[in-house]
């Protein structure tokens, strides 16, 4: 019984150890909780609390993820490693945040950085959800379609081929489309459940691999999702771009880590050939224009600061302009949306009742 008892309780304990890895390993943290961590950090550093209180200050008040992790920055800590070798050796904070990290721990301004850190992580929330707002009503009216039409082939026009075939009426064209539809989704049904839960996730692996590169490409090429697409790049990249330069960051390596916020491969693609032009010693405005990414006033106001000697003073202007920019796109886009989903829904309405109604008006018109 004692044996048995120790087993459970070794168990458990293995359990709990193999969850505290998971959350270890689990690195991906949240722009909120990234923008709350740098603002607790930075109040704290400005008073004059030395790192490792601070972290176990923050800790303390962390959820189980971010305590894990903080833990194992502070055993980095008093190994003797420095600040931003620490929080690297997690490998949860991205190359943008270990640059800032570091140029605040070289410089001695330490909470600057994280200041800087909790206003861009900030900022990136806001516009995430801005764009995730955007499509919440698209989506929900599109799923309520989907299901509506779902349930029209499925319970209503099994109903109307009775009474067609009952009465002998020999329907239209346009009617009988929708029966054919009607009785393969009622019959054919569980291929088309396999089909689409097969889909899915194949279009989700082509998408992390090679594809990504091909989709990526496209966005660029439609005509309204080229607009918005370049106006999120731009003003991800002004934001980067703006606090690297001011925390002391060289222009080089500003513009690849930048490059890499963007989270595209073929961005950085592009904006690896701008890199190799500045390092030839072109400007930065030319060298950029060379990606054919950026709208033509980005890179008349990079080429304005470049020569006034204000790059990052120009670089906040264009994140506040393109920032107000992609509010009024994303206002616009919905203003479209919702009258184009409803007329869909109308044109789609329309055919039903032509395609079961008219049947029966002609039908009773050839009684008479």
């Amino acid at each position: 019984m004692q044996s048995y008892s120790e087993n459970v309780i070794k168990a458990k304990e293995n359990l709990n150890d193999f969850k505290q890895f998971m959350l270890i390993k689990d690195n991906k943290i949240k722009d909120k909780d990234l923008s709350i961590l740098c603002r607790q950090m930075s109040i704290l550093l400005e008073s004059g609390c030395e790192i490792l209180k601070i972290l176990d200050i923050i800790k303390q008040q962390s959820d189980k993820k971010i305590s894990l992790k903080l833990e194992a920055i502070s055993q980095n800590i008093k190994q003797g490693n420095s600040i931003t070798d620490s929080f690297t050796n997690t490998n949860s904070f991205s190359n943008f945040f270990i640059s800032m990290l570091k140029a605040g721990e070289t410089s001695g301004k330490l909470d600057v950085a994280m200041t800087n850190l909790a206003q861009y992580y900030d900022k990136e929330y806001k516009m995430k959800a801005k764009i995730r707002n955007a499509s919440i009503y698209p989506i929900i009216v599109s799923t309520l379609a989907f299901l509506s039409f779902i349930i029209i082939m499925v319970f209503v026009i099994p109903n109307y081929e009775m009474l067609f075939d009952g009465n002998g009426i020999d329907p239209p064209l346009i009617t009988k489309a929708l029966i054919n539809t009607s009785k393969f989704i009622r019959t054919k049904y569980t291929y088309i459940i396999f089909i689409t839960l097969a889909i899915i996730p194949t279009l989700y692996c082509l998408s992390k691999i090679s594809s990504k590169v091909k989709f990526d490409n496209l966005k660029f090429k439609l005509p309204v999702i080229n607009k918005i697409t370049k106006i999120i790049i731009t003003t991800r990249f002004c934001k980067s771009l703006r606090i690297l330069i001011k925390s002391g960051v060289q222009i080089v390596e500003a513009i690849d880590i930048s490059s890499r916020v963007i989270n595209s491969d073929y961005i950085y693609k592009k904006m690896s050939t701008s890199i190799e032009y500045i390092q030839n010693g072109n400007q930065v405005a030319y060298s950029l224009n060379i990606s054919n990414i950026f709208p033509d006033m980005f890179i008349s106001m990079i080429n304005i600061g470049e020569e006034s000697g204000k790059l990052d003073d120009c670089l906040s202007t264009s994140e506040k302009l393109y920032d107000n920019e992609l509010d009024i796109m994303l206002e616009k886009m919905m203003k479209w949306i919702e009258p184009s989903i409803m007329i869909i829904l109308g044109i789609f309405v329309c055919i039903f009742m032509v395609a079961m109604v008219l049947p029966m008006f002609d039908s009773i018109t050839a009684i008479q």
